[in-house]
């Protein structure tokens, strides 16, 4: 599996109060989420999404007491097979009232 280059994506939703970056280098088999929530009570919940709309990848992280949180994200296998653009979400808070989103480019799949 090969992540295409991206150095980084970035999200930020001010108005939501939480931001997050994926940090993406070519040929890298893992994809680094970080980011920021004003709230440190509820979890944050990343998702990963192909491009054929299949969950591929999911983690809960309790945020910091300065709000930071990071999860890495393993990139290969049969989840991952199709290329294209997944989307990584983060959301926090009931009904997901919190949430950023980025997109990372992966090409060469199983």
């Amino acid at each position: 599996m090969l992540v295409v280059a991206m150095p980084m994506a970035f999200a930020d939703d001010h108005s939501s109060g939480l931001t997050i970056e994926a940090d993406a280098v070519e040929g890298s088999t893992t994809i680094t989420i970080t980011g920021h929530a004003t709230s440190t009570i509820a979890p944050v919940i990343i998702k990963a999404v192909a491009p054929n709309g299949n969950v591929v990848s999911i983690d809960q992280i309790n945020p910091d007491s300065d709000g930071s949180f990071t999860s890495t994200i393993g990139v290969g296998g049969p989840m991952w097979k199709q290329d294209g653009e997944y989307t990584i979400t983060a959301s926090q808070g009931t009904n997901n009232m919190n949430k950023a989103e980025v997109i990372v480019e992966v090409a060469d799949g199983a």
